[in-house]
C-alpha cells in the first residue's frame, strides 16, 4: 500500500472520531439546536388548559383568567388583586379598591365594602363573605379567586365545573381516570385535594387541612350542619359557633345571649337610630319608621309595594340626570354563558314610575351568566350625593317552568367615571323553582345597599350558575340622600 493512501485513512479515521466525540458531548450544531429550542406554547404546567405564555398566573390554576385589576397578574396570585397599592393581607377591602382604607366605624373593614350585616350568620360581613348566603366561616377558598368554596361553580378554577369535575377541588383539565373508578387521577387517595388521605379525613367532600372539628363529633367543621353540637343547625342558630340549646336570647335582638353576653344593648343594625328590637324594618335605614299601611313592616321593606318617588326618605333617580341601558351578561371575554338573555325597556327602570319596569329576559345561563340594567350619569362630574341606594323589583310567574341553582344572585354595583368602585350581593339563594306560576314571589320588593363614598352611576345584574327560563322586573332605581 502507497504512503498516500495510507494517509488517506489516517485522515478518514480521524475525521470519524471526531465526529463521534462530537454528538457524544451534545457539541455539534443538532446538538446545541435541540438544547436551546424554546419553551412550546402547548407547555401548561397547572393544568388549567391555558399554556403557560398565554397563562396569567403559569404556576396556579384558573381557567378563567380573571383579572379584577387588569395588572396583567391572575387574581388567583395577585398579591394586590383590587390594585389600590395595598396587598390583600392587609387590605381592609381586599376585593374593592380602597388606597385611602377609610374604616369609619373602626370595626377592620373598609367603608366601601361595609355593609354591616351577615346574612348566613357565619360570623362574616357579607362586604367580605366570599359566600355571603351560604354559612363558611372558614371562608374555604381553594382556587383563590374570591368565590368560597361552598359556592363556587368551578371550585378549583380548571374549567370544568365541579358537577362534571372528577377532581373538584384540584385543576385537572384532562379529567384522566386510569381506574375508571370515578375519582381524577390527580387527587386519588385525597379526594379533596386538602393534603389529607380519604381514610382520615373527617370532611371528604370540602378541603379542611387543619381538620378542625369544634364539637368534635367526628365531623370536621366545614361540613358539619351544626357545628357546635346543640341540635340546631348553623342556619337558624342564633350562636352558631357555640353550643345553646336553649337559644336563650334576653334581649330580642337575634343573637344568642352567649354570643352578645344577654346585655340588653341596643343594636342597630341598619345605623338609622332605630334599634332592631323596635325596628320595622331592621336591615334598611328607615329612621321615620313610615308604614303607610299599617302592617307592622316599614315601607322600604314591605312586599305590599314601596314607591321612592314618593317617600320621605328615598328619591328616585330619573332621566333628568341618568340614561339607562341593559344587556346579558357571559360570552365574548365575559365569564359565564346566557343564550336567549335580554332586557326590554331598560329606560322604564328611571321614568319615575312604580307601574311601569325594565324586563330582564333570561333563557339558559350558566355559570354566572345572566342580565343588568344600569343608570349612567349623563354628566360624570355630577356624583350622587347618596348614603344608601336600592330598586324596586319584583319576580314573574313562568308560563312552564323556571328553575334557578345557585341562580339568582343579585348584585348591585357602583361606578365612578367609568370605573367600579364598589359592589354588593343583595340577593340570593340555592335552589329556586317555580312551575306554572306555584312557588314564585310576585311581591314587589325594596333591594337596598350602602352606597360608597364617591359614584355617579349603579347597575343592577341578576346571574347564577344555572337558570333557565326567567323574567325579572325593575320599577325604580332609589337612593337616600346624604345628611
Amino acid at each position: 500500500m502507497r504512503a498516500s493512501q495510507i494517509k488517506v485513512m489516517l485522515l478518514a479515521t480521524l475525521a470519524v472520531m471526531l465526529l463521534a466525540g462530537c454528538e457524544a458531548d451534545g457539541s455539534s450544531d443538532s446538538g446545541r439546536k435541540k438544547a436551546a429550542a424554546p419553551q412550546t406554547r402547548s407547555v401548561d404546567q397547572d393544568g388549567d388548559g391555558v399554556s403557560d405564555v398565554l397563562d396569567n398566573c403559569p404556576d396556579m390554576a384558573n381557567a378563567m383568567q380573571e383579572d379584577a385589576d387588569a395588572d396583567g397578574v391572575g387574581d388567583v396570585c395577585d398579591e394586590d388583586r383590587d390594585g389600590d397599592g395595598v396587598d390583600n393581607g392587609e387590605d381592609n377591602c381586599p376585593l374593592i379598591a380602597n388606597t385611602d382604607q377609610a374604616d369609619g366605624d373602626s370595626d377592620g373593614l373598609g367603608d366601601v365594602c361595609d355593609m354591616d350585616a351577615d346574612t348566613d350568620n357565619d360570623g362574616v360581613d357579607d362586604g367580605i363573605d366570599n359566600c355571603p348566603f351560604l354559612f363558611n366561616p372558614d371562608q374555604g377558598d381553594v382556587d383563590g379567586d374570591g368565590v368560597g368554596d361552598l359556592c363556587d361553580g368551578d371550585a378549583d378554577n380548571d374549567g370544568v365545573d365541579n358537577i362534571n369535575d372528577n377532581c373538584q377541588f384540584t385543576a385537572n383539565v384532562d379529567q384522566a381516570d386510569e381506574d375508571l373508578n370515578g375519582v381524577g387521577d390527580a387527587c386519588e387517595g385525597d379526594r379533596d385535594g386538602d393534603g389529607v388521605d380519604d381514610s382520615q379525613d373527617n370532611c371528604l367532600t370540602l378541603p379542611n387541612p387543619n381538620q378542625d372539628d369544634a364539637d368534635l363529633d367526628g365531623l370536621g367543621d366545614v361540613c358539619d350542619a351544626d357545628l357546635d353540637g346543640d341540635a340546631h343547625d348553623n342556619d337558624q342558630d342564633n350562636c352558631p359557633l357555640i353550643a345553646n340549646g336553649d337559644q336563650q336570647d334576653s334581649d330580642g335582638d337575634g343573637i344568642g345571649d352567649l354570643c352578645d353576653g344577654g346585655s340588653g344593648s341596643m343594636e342597630d343594625t341598619d345605623n338609622d337610630g332605630e334599634p332592631d328590637v323596635s325596628d320595622n324594618c331592621p336591615l334598611v335605614p328607615n329612621g321615620n319608621q313610615t308604614d303607610s299601611d299599617g302592617d307592622g313592616l316599614g315601607d322600604v321593606c314591605d312586599d305590599d309595594g314601596f314607591t321612592c318617588a314618593n317617600h320621605a326618605t328615598y328619591s328616585p333617580l330619573t332621566s333628568a340626570t341618568h340614561n339607562a341601558k341593559g344587556g346579558s351578561l357571559g360570552g365574548l371575554g365575559e365569564p359565564g354563558i346566557c343564550l336567549g338573555c335580554s332586557v326590554d325597556n331598560p329606560e322604564r327602570m328611571i321614568d319615575n314610575n312604580v307601574d311601569t319596569f325594565a324586563q330582564m329576559n333570561i333563557g339558559t345561563a350558566l355559570v354566572y351568566g345572566g342580565a343588568y340594567v344600569r343608570a349612567n350619569a349623563k354628566d360624570n362630574s355630577q356624583n350622587v350625593a347618596a348614603s344608601h341606594v336600592g330598586f324596586v323589583v319584583t319576580d314573574t310567574t313562568s308560563p312552564l317552568l323556571n328553575i334557578e341553582v345557585l341562580g339568582n344572585f343579585i348584585t348591585i354595583r357602583f361606578y365612578d367615571n367609568g370605573n367600579k368602585v364598589a359592589e354588593r350581593v343583595v340577593d340570593g339563594s340555592l335552589l329556586d323553582i317555580d312551575l306554572l306560576g306555584i312557588g314564585a314571589n310576585t311581591n314587589q320588593r325594596f333591594l337596598v345597599t350602602k352606597a360608597p363614598g364617591s359614584f355617579d352611576s349603579v347597575s343592577l345584574s341578576y346571574a347564577g350558575a344555572f337558570n333557565v327560563n326567567k323574567a325579572f322586573r325593575v320599577h325604580d332605581v332609589c337612593y337616600q340622600p346624604k345628611p
